[in-house]
């Protein structure tokens, strides 16, 4: 058994779900269940439902609600499979336009947000199960909130691993057993009581992750618009290499760090279950893609210590100067206690014996969180910082590479370093318009093969 995700450009129209169905056709003897994401830019559609409705643009939410609907019934058409919505969009729309009207009544917005949101996998779901059918592909549609019990934690909801587990085998795998592919949702869940829940940005691929661990799949393959992680970001580095074989914990650390091909929460439960995870590219089936290891053995790239340089804008540098620092017991405790308060997720830390220094990557709760912090010591803050991050498990044991990394960016003035505690990521900090230079100096040190 495989699980196969793809993601929202894989489903985005008809020609890509005709892809789609041409990729499951070919993978039929391995037995694949098949995630999908919403249709690209309609997770993003229905959110505006929700904002515009709460900022009282009620008449405009629901022209936009037509519009999303029109384009699934349009695309369904184009697909031959013009039933494949019958009834569930008309019903879902009036659903819609009830929560849309409680908001406006003053119902809780994080609720009425997850179910509304909801509606992009379960619409684009069905078609692909649609057009498997029509295509000869015996599939099935399943509703995964059946199996994906979360708490109540709207917008960010963690899944019951130990109900997952359970479930997942006893819903899913008859209908593999007869040879059937069955086709359900990423990014969604439910708790106890049958709310609707989300699992964050990047909850397709973690759900992807989840199920192919519950399940023991054999491996996940996750099916995007790119072909899978490379040497540098091809934006900054045009001739950028593709990265063959990655280990789960280089992947991660790539993903952490701005490699955007997977979200870093997607390895974890295939760590943990020893289970591959192959990137692949949806418009380019053909393409070998990456295949992401469990364990750390996979070699470094010949020729480098190095896997891939990553970076990640719009960070914000926190410096905490304490001198009770010294000699005290507690101090970092306090100090992300005040951090956990306010659920704020850090990237990047650095100690001395009197100073703290940390990165997160949203700065909504920041002056909150430096009010907390002064209690503590003297806060001062830095915006408009990146990461830059050096992965590889060459890293591990190459003599001198902390010499190499910042000979190579020796004309930028970094601020912080920081060594991963993994030993596979050498990590720092820098103003973000040197960003885009220190990849391409790092690059250029570590791949001068393919330099530009």
């Amino acid at each position: 058994m495989i699980v196969c995700k793809f993601g929202g450009t894989s489903v985005g129209d008809r020609a890509a779900i005709e892809r789609l169905v041409g990729i499951v056709h070919g993978r039929l003897a391995s037995r694949p269940v098949v995630v999908v994401s919403a249709m690209s830019g309609v997770t993003n559609a229905l959110l505006g439902l929700v904002e515009g409705t709460t900022g009282g643009d009620r008449e405009s939410a629901r022209t936009r609600l037509s519009e999303i609907a029109a384009r699934h019934r349009s695309t369904a058409a184009e697909l031959g499979v013009p039933d494949a919505l019958e009834g569930v969009l008309e019903a879902d729309v009036a659903s819609i336009e009830a929560q849309l009207d409680s908001l406006a009544d003053g119902a809780a917005v994080d609720p009425v947000r997850d179910a509304i949101v909801s509606y992009g996998e379960l619409w684009s779901s069905h078609l692909v199960a649609a057009a498997m059918t029509v295509a000869g592909v015996p599939s099935r549609w399943i509703d995964v909130r059946t199996v994906m019990r979360t708490d109540a934690r709207f917008g960010r909801a963690v899944v019951d691993r130990q109900v997952l587990d359970q479930a997942a085998p006893a819903v899913f795998g008859p209908i593999v057993e007869a040879g059937v592919v069955p086709v359900t949702q990423g990014f969604l869940g439910a708790t106890a009581d049958g709310r609707p829940t989300t699992l964050g940005r990047g909850g397709s691929d973690y759900s992807a992750s989840l199920l192919g661990a519950a399940l023991g799949a054999e491996r996940v393959e996750i099916w995007t618009d790119v072909d899978g992680l490379m040497t540098a970001d091809p934006r900054v580095v045009p001739n950028a290499r593709l990265i063959e074989v990655a280990s789960h914990h280089e992947a991660a650390e790539l993903a952490t760090f701005g490699a955007k091909v997977l979200h870093p929460s997607t390895y974890a439960p295939l760590i943990h279950a020893r289970i591959p995870c192959v990137i692949l590219n949806s418009f380019a089936p053909g393409r070998p893609g990456t295949t992401i290891l469990a364990g750390a053995s996979v070699l470094p790239i010949e020729g480098s210590p190095v896997r891939s340089i990553a970076w990640k804008k719009g960070i914000t540098l926190i410096n905490v100067r304490a001198t009770g620092m010294l000699d005290a017991v507690g101090f970092l405790r306090k100090l992300f206690e005040a951090v956990e308060r306010h659920g704020i997720s850090v990237d990047v830390v650095a100690t001395s014996e009197v100073s703290v220094s940390l990165t997160i990557d949203d700065p909504s709760r920041l002056e909150a969180l430096c009010r907390d912090l002064g209690t503590l010591g003297d806060v001062t803050t830095a915006s408009g910082r990146a990461i830059v991050a050096v992965v590889g498990i060459g890293l591990r044991t190459e003599p001198g590479i902390a010499g190499r990394i910042f000979s190579a960016v020796n004309p930028i003035n970094i601020e912080v370093i920081s060594q991963g505690a993994s030993a596979i990521n050498m990590t720092f900090v820098i103003r973000e318009d040197q960003a885009v230079g220190a990849v391409q100096l790092l690059h250029r040190e570590f791949f001068p093969e393919v330099a530009a």
